[in-house]
């Protein structure tokens, strides 16, 4: 019976929230504001203080901000992207192709000079015209993207560089 006072001692002392020098504990002070944590602006993992990290509810605003503007201005650039036509030649410019910025295909021209090629050697021209153009439009839509990542302030590489 005498082990059950003691152990039931040391929990009763623990449920008054009072430490033996009269101070409260950080979770029960806690608790007395009704939250589950510790108290806002004080960081015990570090010995005490203010947080580190500032005030969060003003870093998540930005962090809000930060995506509509890039949610707006992607859609900017997808626009500007789709109405955009890039070229692309073989080589010794036998064959034309047109992408628009966003990889669909809108024309293909071929010269007469290219048709007496054979079908082998016109396959092979016209894919790499297509090479060419596609090279020129994803080029485009990373240099597009590289700008909007600087424009919302990411650091250099985060904005998919």
């Amino acid at each position: 019976m005498a082990s059950i006072a003691s152990i039931t001692t040391p929990t009763l002392r623990l449920a008054s929230s009072r430490r033996p020098n009269g101070l409260r504990s950080h979770n029960a002070a806690a608790r007395v504001n009704g939250s589950k944590a510790v108290r806002p602006g004080v960081c015990f993992a570090i010995g005490g203080g203010k947080n580190p990290f500032g005030d969060m509810g003003a870093m998540m605003e930005q962090v809000k901000k930060a995506q509509q503007i890039v949610q707006v201005e992607a859609v900017k650039v997808q626009k500007e992207l789709a109405e955009t036509e890039f070229d692309g030649y073989d080589p010794d410019e036998l064959v034309k192709v047109v992408l628009t910025g966003n990889q669909e295909p809108r024309s293909t021209e071929i010269t007469d000079e290219a048709m007496e090629k054979g079908a082998d050697e016109l396959g092979a021209l016209i894919t790499l015209a297509y090479k060419d153009a596609h090279t020129k439009s994803t080029t485009a839509m990373k240099e597009r993207m590289k700008d909007l990542a600087a424009k919302v302030g990411l650091p250099p590489g985060l904005g998919g560089q």
